[in-house]
């Protein structure tokens, strides 16, 4: 009696062995979403934001955008692409908060870039160059819902894959800022290497939530 008992629960063991293998079998057949390999909507507004508000042509194949850049990095990226177009020969100035059309300097003794290069130079830059400016469209009530996300899911995110995120300011000096239109934000010194990189990582850490997406204003 005791063998044959024995015998039934090694039997139901081997049984239930069986069936958890089946069971992650199954989960690991579970097929994974590919990478995205081409903008989404949100991306595809801020390159065309920033090109209208440049006259630039959206697209520039010569100057491919890689990634959306926060309203802190978006002056000094131009600039960097502008002096690197220009062979160290424009200097662009831009406004703050208002990051709108770039006053221009032209600078050394050489004859380039004359006027209508130097345009064209900021044309491309502007569309090498989106820029994401949803947190200064958001309605002011959403300033405590902003504060939330950054400090507990995208801050963290970001820290998560490797990136350097300085510490969040306090809670004053954050709606200080968003009130001055010079928001802080965790992708601040976030660069990444090619736009496959910058899919992977903004579609992992969402620069913002889709309930505060929805509720930017078209501008």
């Amino acid at each position: 009696m005791t063998r044959r008992l024995l015998f039934a629960a090694l039997g139901s063991v081997g049984a239930l062995a069986v069936l958890a293998a089946l069971a992650g079998c199954a989960v690991a057949s579970a097929p994974v979403p590919a990478p995205r390999s081409t903008p989404n909507a949100v991306e595809r507004a801020a390159v065309q934001r920033t090109t209208q508000a440049f006259v630039a042509e959206t697209g520039d194949a010569r100057l491919p955008w890689v990634q959306l850049w926060t309203s802190a990095q978006f002056p000094a990226q131009m600039q960097n692409c502008a002096a690197t177009q220009s062979h160290g020969q424009l200097a662009l100035t831009i406004g703050r908060p208002a990051l709108g059309i770039p006053t221009y300097r032209i600078v050394g003794s050489g004859s380039e870039p004359d006027e209508a290069e130097a345009a064209r130079i900021i044309e491309r830059c502007a569309a090498a160059t989106p820029l994401d400016d949803r947190v200064l469209r958001l309605p002011g009530g959403d300033g405590d819902a902003l504060y939330s996300y950054e400090l507990t899911t995208l801050r963290p995110c970001l820290l998560a894959h490797g990136y350097s995120v300085s510490r969040m300011p306090a809670r004053a000096d954050f709606e200080r800022r968003l009130q001055a239109q010079t928001p802080w934000s965790p992708y601040d010194a976030v660069i990444v290497p090619t736009r496959s990189a910058w899919y992977a990582l903004s579609d992992a850490c969402p620069p913002l939530p889709a309930a505060l997406n929805a509720a930017v204003s078209p501008g």
